[in-house]
């Protein structure tokens, strides 16, 4: 009780810095612990910088970014460990970060310190976010830490965590790492810079200008597939299942037709960060853009449905599937 009271107190009423005590870190190190693990996807972003949901995929100047955050447990590195494993362009083999956070309060600085440790062998962990066992095995020599200098400090301001580096600490090479990023209970926000100590001016762009990386945290979703081979809903039989996110997730169904149909879960967001949003959710020819038929559902659905007569879809949020018999 006494735990959830002080959780409480610091989410209604946030202490300056100067201010935390040990008991209000802790607790709000336990919010950041819950909020984080999750899958996260800027697909949103992505739409947007395309002009619409319905125009063609434009990757630039942001490129589209997938997250898997795991808690993990490896009490070699810290009690608080989590697992990042992030690829490009909505295909799983295109890996581009792998890394470990540690997490610790701080009470001197008033602030939740993130530690990023750099596995030096990547390659072999590609694929660990469905297999963290994997991650508790390594060892220290397998891991190769940032230097104290570009750790990331995190506050709690506003309803959210926000972090960054001391300005100008993380150097190397003349340059320093401008790294900042925002955790809410659904989004994380990045932005990372490489700029240069003589005059702050940017020479390395991780994240275009000054723009953020928008991601928003995915729900996964378990859909049924029944067909109609003459387009009577009274004969739709069932076809096979597939699993896919919110966030752009897609899911290709090889059709008895010969084609290969793409269904997508597009979770329509109509401010930033998104605060109102609605589950989109389409099928298509693999490779059109111009979807066949398309619908939406209520403002945080956990159930949902495309009939097209010939083609029917039945979504419900992972866990809450029914059975087949």
């Amino acid at each position: 009780m006494r735990a959830l009271l002080l959780l409480l107190l610091a989410i209604a009423q946030p202490l300056p810095a100067s201010a935390q005590t040990q008991a209000d870190l802790k607790a709000q190190l336990q919010l950041l612990l819950q909020w984080l693990p999750g899958d996260y996807d800027n697909n949103e972003q992505i739409v947007r910088q395309s002009g619409g949901g319905l125009s063609p995929t434009v990757n630039g100047p942001v490129r589209r970014i997938h997250s898997h955050f795991r808690a993990v447990t490896a009490p070699q590195f810290g009690e608080h460990v989590v697992y990042l494993e992030e690829y490009q362009n909505n295909d799983p083999r295109q890996v581009t970060r792998i890394r470990l956070y540690t997490f610790a309060i701080d009470a001197a600085k008033g602030a939740i310190r993130m530690k990023l440790l750099n596995p030096v062998d990547q390659k072999t962990l590609i694929g660990s976010q469905g297999d963290i066992a994997s991650i508790a095995q390594l060892t220290d020599a397998e891991v190769k830490p940032d230097r104290d200098n570009c750790i990331v400090w995190l506050r709690w301001v506003g309803g959210q965590f926000e972090g960054a580096m001391t300005p100008r600490a993380c150097d190397r090479d003349k340059t320093w790492v401008d790294y900042q990023l925002v955790i809410g209970p659904r989004y994380h926000w990045v932005r990372n810079k490489i700029r240069a100590l003589k005059d702050d001016r940017i020479v390395a762009e991780p994240t275009p200008g000054e723009q953020w990386l928008e991601q928003t945290k995915a729900r996964w979703f378990v859909c049924t597939v029944n067909r109609s081979a003459d387009g009577d809903m009274t004969k739709t039989a069932y076809f096979t299942t597939v699993r896919l996110h919110d966030q752009g997730g897609e899911a290709d169904i090889a059709w008895p037709d010969g084609r290969t149909l793409t269904f997508v879960i597009h979770n329509r967001a109509f401010t930033s960060p998104s605060t109102e949003e609605f589950p989109l959710f389409r099928i298509h020819e693999k490779g059109k853009a111009v979807p066949i038929g398309y619908a939406y559902a209520m403002k945080g659905a956990e159930r949902f449905g495309l009939n097209l007569g010939w083609y029917y879809t039945l979504c419900y949020l992972e866990g809450q599937e029914p059975k087949r018999p």
